[in-house]
């Protein structure tokens, strides 16, 4: 087993519980994968890992949009006592909006218009928010490829730790292997799931971490009015 990373070199999410899991936070730098379906908290999830940088850490935190609109995404965030506005206005956080066709255009000519933009507010966490309305852009499956590993190769030369949304539901017992979760250094599972009597109830799971001791379980997880909290010690599946 590798050893334990030094704790200089981990990143704290900001998620109530889920540090625990994973020795710390994600690793500096890396590429996390957020995977689940719709409803599961994925961006909730996300806008709070940037926001755990930005007034924790004094880091600038850029979310990169393909389908959101602005203003209705802050109102939405601002739910949790997240005022992105204010962020913005102190230059503590970037909203990006892009199109996934914009994207596609800058992973194939190797564009550094997203890196320098990056660099000149020295930002450290970024979000992608959603891998799946990118992928959708490719008909056959060579290209989507081909594309994907572009994407995550540009997204490792950022030297940021960026989250990569994607909109996947997910069931404990039918995760398969794909190109994103290849690629991404670290896979992380949100459910939604029915109980026999009809409640839904939320877990989490780390699937995947490099070289990280990361607990193989799937927790509890709940969606709170200051945001997600995990449990570490709470096992549902």
């Amino acid at each position: 087993m590798p050893d334990k990373i030094p704790r200089e070199e981990r990143v704290p999410t900001g998620i109530k519980g889920l540090d625990k899991l994973t020795e710390g936070g994600f690793e500096k730098n890396s590429a996390v994968l957020v995977a689940g379906g719709g409803g599961s908290g994925k961006s909730i999830f996300a806008t709070q890992f940037l926001t755990e940088g930005i007034t924790k850490h004094n880091e600038t935190g850029i979310y990169i949009s393909f389908e959101e609109i602005k203003d209705r995404f802050y109102k939405h965030m601002l739910v949790f006592g997240w005022d992105l506005r204010k962020f913005e206005e102190e230059g503590r956080f970037i909203f990006l909006k892009y199109s996934p066709e914009r994207i596609a255009k800058i992973v194939r000519e190797k564009s550094k218009e997203i890196e320098n933009s990056i660099k000149e507010v020295e930002a450290k966490r970024i979000v992608i928010d959603s891998l799946s309305a990118y992928t959708a852009l490719f008909e056959s499956e060579a290209e989507k490829r081909k594309m994907l590993v572009a994407l995550f190769d540009m997204i490792k030369e950022w030297d940021c730790t960026t989250i990569v949304v994607s909109e996947e539901d997910q069931h404990p017992d039918q995760h398969h292997s794909t190109v994103e979760g290849f690629m991404a250094d670290a896979i992380v599972l949100l459910y939604n799931e029915r109980e026999p009597k009809g409640l839904r109830f939320r877990a989490i799971e780390v699937f995947k971490m490099r070289g990280t001791k990361h607990e193989s379980k799937i927790c509890s997880m709940k969606i709170t009015e200051h945001g997600i909290e995990v449990y570490p010690d709470t096992i549902v599946l």
